[in-house]
């Protein structure tokens, strides 16, 4: 892989960090700082800048790819092992860097000054994000270090060699963590982070939210491999009476156009020339036409024609003219030659995914609440996401004698006609707008799925890749056109070689097609 860019938060945070690049692996349990000698408001964005490299990068691209978002450019080449279902350990490397030596350290030494200094509210976020984390890690990997992991210091019990915890126990203790960290939180605190929180500023209800989103997603994700913890554990949580992330309150890391501060997608483009590697897949493209889903004009961007044109997952071998397909545009950092995909944030868990995990909740009988409500809250909040880019895309849907005055897409009319139906153009509402009121719980289940997978198009590929491999929805992907491994999909990503290598407890290798613990469907 090439290089991962970090940004800079000012030079101070340089002369603590330093650079990240693929060809320097860290080892996992390496220390980089010494907790006496930094300040919390140092390692926070450390450690944030880090998950947004590492979720804007690799997990990005891999899960955009592989949910059927993106697919590799015919006139370019970057992917075509991930196309081919082949990825090799190196491509891990630096993702599993991110996550394990750059963010975990930088919290494992949060958390610990945080006790240290008694700044609770520093502590409750390391705790959160730390659980973000291995989930994150866990989730690509399946077993992986965890209770062993983070621990390479001398005092921390010199660790260099950490053993690999079965996914279920590290479901377990995720849990636990977040129920850790909520204990903590306490908006009254006088001392608390500022403008060294990317996220969220210092805004603990925030950082509550985002916890109590977090802990339903984890919990949800045991819906096939153990529904009654599932159904047990969000009664739980729904009887503390919790509130979670809402419409236009996203978990995200903003971005700019300043050296060094750019979206790390966009930088790692930079890096390689500003080469168009990711193109729009028909699977979503196609999806989205035949739904008349105006979304699609965010995500991608038109031909010459006005038309969202995309190409068969993994067809890299037609023979197409550069301009005769739709790319991924700069608003999810995917338009390797505009420079407004710099701006394009990161985006942890949105406000839309969380109403689609409420209304999944409910839909299984698990939670009280309106699914349907809760399923239209989330494509409004989807589509919401984009007012600004609706309206500056400036885009004219007509303009003819028979229409008193030019119609010009608006994040208003796109919901509107998305749920409704679009007398303008004579279109029904769209299917997977029409929540299945009197359907089994597994059409409803489909049906909220299947519209989480189109909201997180370009903007949370990991997230839905993982969700299609927990539910097996969108049920319509197709084989890559030059998978190598016969009619079947990716279930993981492949242990990094650094680990291989590296750690004497390191369990074996995996193929990709090998599924992880709660993956059963």
């Amino acid at each position: 892989m090439t290089l991962k860019n970090k940004i800079i938060i000012s030079a101070l945070l340089v002369s603590v960090l330093g650079a990240s690049s693929c060809k320097k692996f860290l080892d996992v349990n390496k220390n980089p700082n010494v907790a006496s000698a930094v300040e919390p408001k140092l390692l926070l964005p450390s450690a944030q800048i880090a998950i947004g490299s590492a979720v804007g990068v690799d997990f990005e691209t891999y899960g955009s790819i592989w949910a059927q978002y993106w697919t590799q450019n015919p006139n370019s080449s970057q992917f075509r092992q991930l196309e081919q279902y082949q990825p090799t350990s190196d491509d891990f490397n630096s993702s599993w860097q991110l996550l394990y030596s750059d963010a975990g350290e930088d919290l494992f030494q949060l958390e610990k000054l945080a006790i240290q200094k008694n700044q609770k509210q520093y502590q409750a976020i390391a705790i959160i994000l730390k659980t973000y984390v291995f989930q994150l890690a866990t989730d690509a990997w399946g077993d992986v270090p965890y209770s062993e992991a983070l621990k390479g210091g001398r005092d921390d019990g010199h660790i260099v060699s950490p053993h690999y915890d079965a996914q279920a126990t590290i479901y377990k203790g995720l849990l636990t963590w977040l129920d850790q960290a909520v204990e903590l939180i306490d908006p009254a605190d006088p001392v608390q982070p500022g403008a060294d929180d990317l996220i969220f500023n210092g805004d603990m209800n925030a950082w509550h939210r985002f916890a109590n989103t977090l802990k339903l997603r984890i919990l949800l994700r045991l819906s096939e491999r153990d529904p009654s913890s599932a159904q047990s554990g969000i009664a739980s949580l729904y009887a503390s009476g919790p509130e979670f992330l809402g419409e236009g309150q996203d978990a995200q890391i903003n971005y700019s156009s300043a050296a060094g501060k750019k979206n790390p997608l966009f930088a790692e483009q930079v890096g390689l020339q500003q080469t168009q590697n990711l193109v729009a897949s028909s699977t979503c493209v196609d999806s989205m036409n035949s739904n008349n889903d105006y979304r699609g004009y965010i995500f991608y961007e038109p031909v010459a024609t006005g038309a969202l044109v995309g190409i068969k997952q993994g067809n890299f071998d037609a023979v197409v003219t550069p301009g005769s397909y739709s790319i991924p545009s700069y608003y999810v950092a995917g338009d390797a030659q505009d420079d407004r995909s710099a701006l394009a944030p990161v985006k942890l868990i949105t406000g839309y995914e969380s109403l689609f995990l409420q209304a999944e909740a409910v839909a299984r009988g698990w939670a009280s609440g309106d699914a349907k409500t809760l399923f239209e809250q989330g494509i409004h909040a989807s589509i919401f996401d984009y007012a600004a880019a609706f309206n500056s895309e400036n885009l004219l849907l007509a303009d003819t004698p028979d229409v008193p005055a030019p119609v010009y897409l608006t994040a208003d009319y796109a919901y509107y006609s998305y749920l409704n139906g679009d007398t303008l153009f004579g279109a029904g509402p769209a299917y997977w707008g029409q929540y299945p009121v009197g359907g089994t719980v597994q059409q409803q289940v489909r049906h909220i799925i299947t519209q989480k997978w189109f909201s997180m198009c370009g903007n949370q590929g990991f997230e839905a890749w993982t969700e299609w491999r927990r539910t097996g929805y969108p049920n319509f992907f197709v084989v890559s056109a030059n998978s190598l491994i016969g009619q079947t999909f990716p279930r993981r990503f492949i242990y990094p070689n650094t680990e291989v290598t590296r750690n004497a407890n390191f369990p074996g290798l995996k193929a990709v097609t090998d599924r992880v613990w709660w993956d059963i469907h």
